[in-house]
């Protein structure tokens, strides 16, 4: 049985790689035309992640990313002005977060890091937003993970969330093996999770659940979506557009987790 040390060591290189979103554009890596398509494809395929994140809100913040990937977020939180810490068990993602703020001149720093190693997150410091967006479902211990979250906010702080939700379209069609949980097959670790799961989660560790909503379900037709197109599938394009968006809201993949520290 393959133990906690050799499934992390399998989730850090699955992502170290391919790293997320690392296929969203198909300009020359690493250059500022390429970040700009990254951020581009992210933000117009998942709207949801602006409002999710709120990066407006915390100028002049401090902000810490648990799994920070290859940065697309932590540019929004720099560029409004945050005081940006990133960490990610990929080194490959946080070199990459590295090249892209250099290039485009923002100011933050990242670490290789577990969330789950207590005493490296703690000397991080104190923080106003710990936000975790698609990552914390992939990591075998997230219960230490939480408790180092809400050790490392400000009282009252914030905490915000993006986990897989178990009653979402996407998840019954992984069940009966008509989906996978990533783009990439091979994902060593992968979990979803009910809103009640969450609340238990959250207000066991003294963070204060103040709102969960569901969002998002994938609509593309894949290959074309790799070619940069964007087709809706048949039964999804045959649907009208208030039934989509019902699809979004009560069976989204997304659960979109607002938390305070008490």
């Amino acid at each position: 049985m393959t133990n906690k040390l050799e499934l992390v060591d399998k989730i850090k290189n699955y992502w170290n790689t391919q790293p997320c979103n690392v296929k969203h554009s198909m300009s020359e890596p690493g250059t500022e035309q390429y970040w700009n398509e990254v951020s581009e494809r992210r933000f117009f395929v998942e709207p949801h992640l602006r409002d999710f994140a709120s990066f407006h809100l915390w100028r002049g913040k401090r902000v810490l990313e648990i799994g920070s990937g290859i940065g697309s977020d932590a540019v929004e939180f720099a560029r409004h002005g945050a005081e940006y810490v990133g960490i990610d068990l990929s080194a490959e993602s946080v070199a990459m977060s590295k090249q892209r703020f250099e290039l485009l001149g923002l100011e933050g720093e990242f670490h290789v890091m577990d969330g789950a190693d207590t005493e490296s997150v703690a000397k991080l410091g104190k923080f106003d937003l710990v936000y975790s967006c698609g990552v914390l479902h992939h990591y075998p211990d997230m219960g230490t993970c939480l408790d180092n979250i809400r050790d490392a906010l400000v009282p009252n702080g914030e905490f915000r969330m993006l986990v897989y939700a178990k009653n979402s379209w996407k998840y019954a069609m992984i069940q009966k093996g008509l989906d996978q949980f990533e783009a990439q097959a091979g994902c060593p670790y992968a979990k979803a999770y009910t809103k009640e799961e969450i609340y238990q989660l959250l207000n066991s560790r003294d963070l204060e659940v103040l709102r969960i909503r569901q969002d998002h379900n994938f609509m593309y037709n894949v290959p074309k979506y790799r070619q940069g197109e964007y087709e809706l599938e048949p039964w999804f394009a045959a649907m009208p557009e208030e039934m989509r968006a019902a699809i979004k809201e009560y069976l989204g993949w997304h659960l979109l987790v607002k938390a305070r520290r008490l």
